[in-house]
């Protein structure tokens, strides 16, 4: 009992920790924390799909810094097996759904820039066509910018199709993705989307930017057109 009570404590502890240290953003101490200890390691991955956006978020690129971490110190193999478990978390063979799964392996891929092939494009693949994976791809696809543009491309046709949506988030993180990415096709499709004023909110460099859709539009055809 009392050996229970303590691992009790300890893990309200670490909880504790690890939402004071995410809220932060301080990241170098969550990672040295997660090497050292297993405990916090098992609680940033839980935090991948904590509902609070201001946690979640943090954990993300907690676990992408972690996974970089492990890749320049020769644990290659680790980290394609954790993306390979990303990957399973979102077929439906896996029981579950790993709705931060996109999300987390574009975090990846930007701080390992090598496993743009052929993850990125897995990655539009695996969620594209998934309703409740959608925005993680288009958010992925913005996050990884230009480094996508050969998938992109190569989706031309079923990510177009998303600005058919009547979702407003959809229609925002599309517009931005596009306009990272410098993707021409998508104009016609952007400037349809001048006077749309609802609101959109993107998590952009560590921190939320919040647009009319019509602004995300704008800003991504300007983007387009400079390049």
């Amino acid at each position: 009992m009392k050996f229970l009570y303590n691992t009790l404590n300890m893990d309200k502890s670490v909880r504790k920790h690890i939402r004071e240290l995410l809220e932060n953003r301080d990241y170098d101490r969550l990672v040295d924390l997660c090497e050292a200890d297993r405990n916090y390691w098992k609680e940033v991955r839980f935090r991948l799909y904590e509902i609070d956006e201001k946690l979640r978020w943090p954990a993300i690129e907690t676990f992408a810094k972690i996974m970089k971490k492990w890749w320049e110190s020769g644990r290659e193999k680790k980290v394609r097996e954790y993306i390979r478990n990303l990957f399973w978390s979102i077929n439906d063979e896996s029981g579950g759904i790993g709705w931060n799964a996109p999300q987390t392996i574009a975090e990846i891929i930007a701080n390992i820039p090598v496993l743009i092939d052929p993850y990125g494009s897995m990655m539009i693949a695996h969620t594209i066509e998934e309703p409740p994976l959608v925005k993680g791809c288009l958010w992925g696809i913005g996050r990884l910018g230009e480094k996508m543009a050969e998938s992109v491309d190569f989706f031309k046709e079923k990510l177009l199709s998303v600005f058919q949506s009547d979702d407003v988030e959809i229609l925002g993180l599309a517009a931005w993705a596009m306009g990272e990415v410098g993707y021409k096709p998508a104009v016609p499709f952007l400037e349809k989307l001048r006077g749309n004023k609802e609101n959109v909110s993107i998590y952009i460099k560590s921190d939320f930017q919040r647009k009319s859709v019509e602004q995300w539009a704008e800003y991504a055809i300007s983007t387009i057109k400079e390049n």
